[in-house]
């Protein structure tokens, strides 16, 4: 029993790193949007909001295992951060550049809900719909990032 609470355990605070990405991903992209782009900063703080609601969600998950929650982001988030600190130096902190590299923050947290659901670790089955019905809102926000992107393009 206590084998299966780390592994479970072990499960839900890979999605709780993954949210800190997220939260920390879309602080930065609400900082480096432009003033006139009201809207994305909205979104992203909205987004962050959301993660942030899920990393308290899974911490109490967690706890309630009787194990430690995770209390940072992944090491690949930590690297993609650093990374995009280095790209936002050199280009432009547009519009079309802080869409994609949210984008693809997105498809990085769908990534790790789906690893979620296709564990072999038991999941309880709230945690299953739990999980299920955050991927779905991860989708939803990566299907309007890439409308976003989409629209720019064809104004831009």
């Amino acid at each position: 029993m206590q084998q299966n609470h780390e592994a479970l355990a072990d499960t839900l605070n890979e999605l709780i790193r993954i949210n800190f990405d997220r939260v920390y991903g879309y602080e930065k992209a609400a900082a480096e949007a432009e003033d006139h782009d009201i809207d994305l900063k909205a979104i992203f703080n909205g987004y962050a909001n959301a993660s942030r609601q899920y990393i308290a969600h899974w911490q109490q998950q967690v706890r309630s295992l009787g194990q430690e929650p995770a209390q940072d982001s992944t090491v690949r988030g930590k690297v993609y951060r650093v990374w995009m600190d280095m790209k936002s130096a050199v280009t432009d902190h547009d519009r079309e550049s802080i869409l994609n590299s949210c984008a693809f923050g997105e498809k990085a947290a769908i990534d790790a809900y789906e690893d979620a659901l296709s564990t072999d670790t038991h999941l309880p089955d709230e945690h299953r719909v739990e999980i299920a019905s955050q991927k779905a809102e991860l989708q939803a926000a990566h299907k309007a990032i890439e409308m976003y992107a989409h629209a720019h393009e064809k104004v831009g």
